[in-house]
């Protein structure tokens, strides 16, 4: 590796299933380039050479601006760690974690090594699945709301009410309507979360994504991950349609995207202070 190339860190796997398995010779994040296995210890970096002009610290930055060229090395980097997936237990790295030579990334596995080993090990067996739960406010709203004594009161309430503060209380129970909604969604959402929590090591709640973000008609309502040991997975995904299967016949129109199994990509933090580009 030149002075002038830089090093593009894809995972970390174990050394023991590195040096036992004959992995297949794979081409790297640039043109001409392939991936390489640095072992450090009982730990091995999964790496590729890559150049200034495209993987500096700048010019990266200026890259991922170019959603065609972000939008391929990404894709690159994501089939990666479907690879390594298949034949390791991986600890994936984000997309453009950069080191300027070798030594700078030995001195980050050396601080962190027990770290690493550890999360090695927690891993080893485990898979990652992802779940977003989809529907309608106003399907969920009129399934929510049809037995509502609390609502049902209120209304009757409001029509015994002159006819001029009846418009400010509709208004307001409107609202209370809304908030009500939207605590009865997570509450039936935290439900079946805590069911697949039972299936589960570890955890995540991650922030719900906006419909031009989805390209979807319903709001999403959910969106977790979840690191499954393998021998739980069926068990994991039949509880899933469980509750897609009740999910029908009780009308609230929730729908299940379940997508995996996935490297621990929300599970692999080895270190606080992170991995920076061009350390």
């Amino acid at each position: 590796m030149s002075e002038q190339q830089l090093v593009y860190l894809y995972a970390f796997v174990p050394t023991e299933e590195y040096e036992n398995s004959s992995p297949a010779q794979l081409e790297g994040i640039e043109a001409g380039s392939y991936v390489e296995y640095i072992p450090f210890g009982e730990v091995t970096a999964v790496t590729c050479s890559v150049g200034p002009e495209d993987f500096s610290e700048e010019n990266l930055a200026k890259n991922t601006e170019d959603m065609t060229w972000l939008q391929e090395k990404a894709f690159h980097h994501h089939n990666m760690m479907n690879e390594l997936h298949k034949a390791f237990t991986v600890l994936p790295l984000k997309f453009g974690t950069i080191y300027e030579q070798t030594a700078n990334l030995e001195s980050i596995v050396e601080d962190c090594r027990d770290n690493i080993v550890n999360l090695l090990a927690k891993l080893e067996g485990h898979e990652e699945w992802n779940v977003k739960i989809y529907g309608k406010d106003d399907k969920f709203r009129e399934t929510a709301m049809a037995d509502n004594r609390e609502i049902e009161k209120k209304k009757q309430e409001i029509e015994q009410m002159p006819k001029g503060r009846q418009f400010f209380e509709k208004k307001k129970l409107g609202q209370f309507m809304e908030n009500l909604v939207e605590k009865e969604i997570e509450k039936s959402c935290r439900e079946v979360h805590d069911k697949l929590t039972e299936f589960s090591q570890a955890d995540e709640i991650k922030k719900n994504w906006a419909k031009k973000v989805t390209g979807k008609t319903d709001e999403m309502f959910w969106n977790s991950a979840y690191l499954v040991p393998e021998q739980d997975v069926k068990a994991f995904l039949e509880t899933i349609k469980r509750e897609q299967e009740q999910a029908v016949t009780q009308g609230t129109g929730f729908t299940f995207e379940v997508t995996g199994p996935w490297p621990a990509y929300h599970f692999s933090n080895f270190t606080d202070r992170g991995v920076k580009s061009g350390t």
